[in-house]
């Protein structure tokens, strides 16, 4: 029970506190408006002053893969220098343990090889029971080209700078003359390639003939100039490496029906170009790729047309099934020839909803797919068959390269020898082998007697 002693203590602290509380909401009350007095004389900050940005968190730093956390990798020398330490360079004194403790490579080339000439000197004799002169034999078939006095580690080099590393003529010579003091003329560097040419005829043939037989081949064409007038160099790429090109003036199908050959019954991929849409032989696959490419550009040029957006969206979702069901395997429940049916079925849907539209945006790649609806989808039914033309592409791209370095070729033999070579070459390096070395194999190999 409170006495009345203690609640008299209590009103007196409770008036107190009353007190301290009016106090602390007049000068709170004073401090405001103080404070909005200074804000209303301060000035704003110069256009120039940028606002504060809160502190940006870094992101964890991603980790190496565990292959990557190694050192450079130390070639395999091919000589090595011992700095020996006989004694203590401060003392004076033996050591013990002597063993190697640190290791520099140094990678360096030896100074260039300058021109070897060799001259070969054949005897010759009389002979007075047949009364006539011998001599005595020369083949030098494994070390001159021809009957030219050029050998063959000169002519494999400038086929070599020639087609892979797409040197000018006269930056082959000026190579050849800084580099091994050899002076030759252009007009010899051009007769050496033609001359390489024709030692490679037999295996361009071969080349040819292989591609042909494979159950997959990849066609493409690239503008090549000829003496001014213009023509395209026609390409077949397979897989297993091969790599065919042929120049001609036309780009009719007709180039391409030859260049497969009448009995070509593989699967052909390429482009939507005309010229293939009457290909002899076996089924067809147009590249996705091309497609894919020409949908992202009709949606950026009408982003605010939503049925033409929705319409980009719904191809594309066809393009994703397809690459999920390459990646995953049929199964008893979804086999491949039923889901080739319905895709083909989207995609005549798909291309019937513009392909009358004549006005639409839509139109031109509506009919499209519903033209090359069955040959958008041998990917589908052969899993050898890629659903696009990545191979052809890439492999013209060198030659593609090099037309822009030298603007074409001023004759007809010598596409003909650009073409050779860079069939050889390219076929050389998609297989794993080395350019130089083969051109070197080439041309010590004698031509076969016709």
């Amino acid at each position: 029970m409170v006495t009345e002693e203690a609640y008299a203590a209590l009103e007196a602290e409770n008036g107190s506190l009353r007190h301290e509380l009016a106090v602390a909401r007049e000068e709170l009350t004073r401090a405001l408006q103080r404070i909005a007095a200074l804000e209303a004389k301060k000035t704003p900050p110069a256009s120039f002053v940028k606002a504060n940005r809160p502190a940006r968190v870094k992101a964890p730093r991603r980790q190496r893969a565990p292959e990557q956390n190694h050192a450079r990798r130390r070639e395999e020398p091919t000589a090595r220098v011992l700095h020996p330490l006989v004694a203590c360079p401060d003392c004076g004194g033996r050591l013990g343990g002597v063993h190697v403790g640190r290791r520099r490579q140094v990678v360096d080339l030896p100074l260039p090889a300058a021109v070897l000439v060799t001259e070969h000197q054949a005897q010759k004799g009389w002979c007075s029971a047949c009364q006539k002169w011998h001599e005595a034999r020369l083949d030098l078939t494994d070390e001159a080209v021809g009957q030219g006095r050029l050998g063959v580690r000169v002519a494999a080099l400038v086929a070599h700078l020639r087609t892979v590393l797409r040197l000018p003529i006269r930056s082959i010579q000026r190579y050849l003359a800084d580099v091994h003091g050899l002076l030759i003329s252009v007009g010899e560097v051009v007769n050496l390639l033609q001359r390489v040419a024709v030692q490679g005829a037999a295996a361009v043939e071969q080349i040819r003939d292989q591609a042909r037989r494979r159950p997959v081949v990849h066609a493409d064409e690239t503008s090549w100039r000829e003496a001014g007038h213009n023509g395209y160099a026609w390409l077949l790429a397979t897989p297993e490496g091969e790599r065919y090109v042929e120049r001609h003036q036309s780009r009719a199908g007709a180039v391409a029906n030859a260049l497969l050959g009448e009995d070509f019954t593989g699967v052909l991929v390429t482009d939507f170009y005309a010229g293939y849409n009457d290909t002899p032989g076996g089924q067809h696959q147009r590249c996705w790729v091309h497609l894919l490419r020409d949908l992202q550009a009709l949606g950026e040029a009408h982003l605010a047309h939503d049925e033409t957006q929705t319409w980009v969206t719904q191809v594309k979702a066809v393009f994703a099934r397809i690459q999920t069901f390459r990646t995953t395997p049929p199964t008893a429940d979804d086999p491949a020839l039923p889901l080739v049916e319905r895709l083909r079925q989207d995609l005549r849907t798909l291309g019937a909803q513009f392909v009358q539209a004549r006005d639409h945006p839509c139109r031109p790649l509506a009919w499209r797919l519903w033209h090359f609806q069955h040959e958008l989808l041998t990917c589908v039914s052969d899993p050898r068959v890629p659903p696009d033309n990545n191979a052809a592409e890439r492999a013209i791209r060198p030659l593609v390269i090099a037309r822009k370095i030298s603007g074409g070729t001023r004759s007809a033999r010598g596409s003909q020898t650009q073409m050779r070579l860079y069939s050889l070459a390219a076929t050389w390096r998609a297989q794993g082998r080395h350019p130089l070395d083969e051109f070197r194999h080439l041309l010590q190999t004698p031509l076969p007697q016709v």
